[in-house]
């Protein structure tokens, strides 16, 4: 059937196709065992890359179906001396990735099914790696907590209704489930980073992560921690004080996007928050090591990685925080901004910087009074980690944050002075 395709292009499609069934047949060939090789896998290919090339459907559903038929007359011959079926089926994904790559209706289509055989063959090389991980490193609570988080992630989110709804247009499902899937994911990605990372380089690598995420989140994944590890608390504090400092260039990152003026007045008070948080991290380090000298820190005793329980508390403070915000704000107006960003940072620093941007933008707002705007939102946002600490953690753990808050409130405070 006659496709109207030059035939140099006819040509780099049918060896985009070839090149698809050689990436897969090349690894099936350096396989031990008796099954099809790369010769194989080069005729199947070539079989999908002509019928791709004529672009007719019921010749390539056809082909697509004799291929099929004799990768089981095959299996079915040989099934005593094997014991899977992945090369069959490596032989059909060779053939529909071949039958991809010829095709001249899809303007990605070779680059889409070269990345995809690559990707393939990759995770036939990787089988006892991952046959290892899945049947001796991953253990049965752990794959159902895996399962769990999918479903919060990908099944119940893509459910949820979009838009605000109720009051004020408080109440948005999607943005209070993206919390419930921040809190639970840094729970979840924390436990397997000390896993295999150990506990404490885990617990680093997860503060750092957590901090570009939520720092509030962190906060509580390290408070239900204090409960576990009563004996690793200055490892705990550690981890606390990196989120933290993640925080502050955050938030100056944020600032500098939306008004580049108000970057300006920001940046000491930020700046010093920062240098202190860091200075802080690295006394708490060296507490952890004189205290825990055994360079083994208490390793991850619970069993199940993902936790939706704190999550969906969380989801419903949040609720009721966004709900206060906004009627405080619809009643008071742009003239008590300065005490509504108290209740926005008990959001998020990044409710109060963007509205503080525009009403600067707007001549409404002072660059100096959007700055303590900032600054009281990060305030707040502390005031917030110490209660949610309080209802998660031990006694010693929250008692020990009071310290680097208020150094925080002196530096930044001294900062905000010294840009008057």
């Amino acid at each position: 059937m006659p496709t109207g395709l030059p035939f140099p292009s006819a040509v780099a499609h049918l060896a985009a196709a070839l090149l698809a069934g050689a990436i897969i047949g090349a690894q099936r060939e350096a396989t031990p065992g008796d099954h099809p090789g790369l010769r194989d896998f080069l005729l199947i290919a070539l079989g999908g890359g002509v019928c791709g090339l004529l672009a007719n459907p019921y010749l390539s559903a056809a082909g697509l179906l004799a291929i099929a038929a004799l990768l089981t007359v095959f299996h079915f011959e040989e099934r005593e001396k094997r014991s899977g079926i992945t090369t069959e089926l490596a032989g059909v994904a060779a053939f529909v990735l071949a039958l991809l790559a010829a095709s001249s209706d899809l303007r990605l289509g070779e680059p889409i099914a070269l990345a995809t055989a690559i990707l393939i063959a990759a995770f036939l090389e990787a089988k006892q790696r991952l046959q290892h991980l899945l049947r001796e490193t991953i253990t049965e609570p752990e794959f159902n907590a895996t399962l769990a988080f999918v479903t919060v992630v990908l099944v119940i989110y893509p459910l949820l209704p979009e838009g605000s709804f109720g009051p004020y247009s408080f109440f948005s499902p999607r943005q209070v489930w993206m919390f419930v899937i921040l809190i639970s994911s840094i729970s979840y990605i924390g436990y397997f980073f000390e896993k295999f990372l150990g506990a404490e380089k885990g617990l680093v690598y997860t503060a750092i992560l957590g901090g570009l995420a939520s720092t509030t989140a962190v906060t509580l994944h390290l408070a239900h921690l204090s409960k576990e590890r009563p004996g690793s608390i200055h490892e705990l504090m550690r981890g606390f004080l990196i989120a933290n400092a993640v925080q502050f260039p955050r938030a100056f990152l944020l600032v500098v996007v939306v008004n580049q003026e108000l970057a300006i007045a920001c940046a000491l008070p930020l700046g010093l928050m920062l240098l202190a948080a860091i200075a802080m991290a690295l006394i708490a380090g060296r507490f952890a090591q004189r205290a825990e000298p055994a360079a083994s820190p208490e390793p991850v005793k619970h069993e199940n990685p993902f936790r939706i329980k704190p999550a969906l508390q969380f989801g419903v403070l949040f609720t009721l925080i966004v709900f206060v915000t906004k009627a405080a704000a619809a009643k008071a107006g742009t003239q008590a901004f300065i005490g509504t960003s108290l209740l926005g940072g008990l959001v998020d620093v990044a409710t109060v910087i963007a509205p503080a941007s525009d009403l600067v933008h707007s001549m409404i707002l002072s660059v100096r009074s959007a700055e303590l705007a900032i600054l009281l939102a990060l305030a707040s946002n502390a005031a917030l980690k110490i209660v949610l600490a309080a209802l998660s953690g031990t006694r010693a753990f929250v008692l020990r944050l009071g310290v680097p808050f208020a150094i925080w409130g002196v530096v930044g405070g001294a900062g905000y002075w010294f840009t008057r």
